[in-house]
């Protein structure tokens, strides 16, 4: 069976995270993790795989060339020879490029002559038609340059992973699905107990929530770029048009002040097992009769608005979940310029504390277990 290298778009900061559930749900040989991604070497199969079952990655590439170019007349040659016929499916890509310490450092004249190569190519080896009968949209390919190294990849995912199709509805701050599928496995990461309801006492829109309810359900309800490749033809994808829960927790409970759009996401995930309820969290106890684990992405006071200071407001949070709520563990995501507000609460331990970007603003992900 014919191997492919590819690479897997990892925000960074999860990367280790991304590998685990790589392992875990489609483990392959040959890996390697790098800052900002996974490289791999598998089979068409596995790419497939790939697409349907991993919630943490951003996209997937198909690495498709790498050579040294100095010059635009190289450049030119190296994709006017490149087997077209093989990854194209549409005769007007569109192209996405970087360069770094490279002598070619225009992006727009690297643009242009890889088009002009490229319209040549398609002279000598004619596309497909398919692209007009079947409505094919452009593909993406990414143009890396670095130290005079040029790696051209095909993007094979199309829209992003985080587009589940799950949800349409999205609060004022909604947490991206890739990053919230990551923060609920590790929060469930070698969990001694088994019977136990997720609660997210600020849900929002219940992101976390439907994650971690669907984790490992494949992404079923949408589409992807690879599925109109050359390469890809003769293949099938099944898909069905409904979402059932398989995940890392089996129930769930989301809280919020919000009632108009926990009515509207009620809707939209009612054939999930979660249960949703219009409630100040930060003042009500949360009425429960299992253990809970509890994860929260709190307001900050910047796109939703909080009432006093938001140190004060997230201190009285905190400490209410912890000494009242009493969850067996405990997920918070939180600005990192706030560390300094939070110590080792009374009756707990840290298990972890993870940084990383959340929509370029810097974040501290803290994950406390009950002692």
């Amino acid at each position: 069976m014919e191997s492919y290298q590819f690479f897997l778009i990892i925000l960074p900061g999860l990367e280790d995270l991304a590998h685990q559930e790589l392992m875990e749900k489609c483990p392959i040989n040959e890996v390697q993790v790098t800052k900002g991604g996974i490289s791999v070497t598998a089979s068409l199969d596995w790419m497939i795989e790939g697409h349907l079952k991993l919630k943490i990655p951003t996209r997937i590439l198909m690495r498709l060339q790498e050579f040294k170019v100095r010059d635009f007349p190289k450049l030119y040659q190296k994709f006017l020879h490149l087997n077209w016929s093989k990854y194209l499916s549409h005769p007007t890509p569109n192209w996405e490029i970087s360069c770094t310490q490279s002598r070619l450092n225009h992006t727009g004249r690297i643009e242009e002559t890889v088009t002009d190569a490229l319209k040549a190519a398609l002279v000598r080896q004619p596309l497909s038609r398919d692209w007009e009968k079947k409505d094919f949209p452009p593909q993406t390919f990414y143009i890396r340059l670095m130290d005079d190294l040029l790696t051209l990849s095909l993007d094979l995912t199309g829209l992003p992973l985080y587009k589940r199709n799950l949800q349409q509805l999205k609060g004022e701050a909604p947490l991206r699905e890739n990053i919230a599928a990551a923060l609920v496995f590790e929060l469930f990461k070698d969990l001694k107990e088994e019977e136990v309801v997720l609660v997210d006492p600020m849900c929002g829109s219940g992101t976390f929530l439907t994650e971690a309810l669907t984790f490992y359900t494949p992404l079923h309800l949408r589409s992807f770029a690879f599925e109109s490749a050359p390469f890809f033809k003769g293949k099938m994808l099944k898909k069905t048009k409904t979402i059932e829960a398989h995940g890392l927790v089996s129930k769930a409970q989301g809280f919020d002040l919000n009632q108009d759009l926990l009515s509207k996401v009620k809707e939209e995930v009612k054939n999930l097992p979660v249960e949703f309820k219009n409630q100040d969290s930060v003042k009500t106890p949360i009425q429960h009769e299992q253990s809970i684990i509890m994860i929260c992405n709190p307001p900050y006071g910047e796109r939703i608005q909080i009432s006093g200071k938001r140190g004060v407001f997230l201190k009285e949070a905190w400490k209410k979940f912890l000494t009242i709520d009493k969850p067996l563990r405990f997920g918070w995501l939180l600005p990192k310029d706030m560390d300094d507000l939070f110590s080792k609460p009374a009756g707990y331990r840290e298990v972890s504390r993870r940084s990383f970007r959340n929509g370029g603003l810097a974040v501290t992900y803290w994950i406390w277990e009950r002692i």
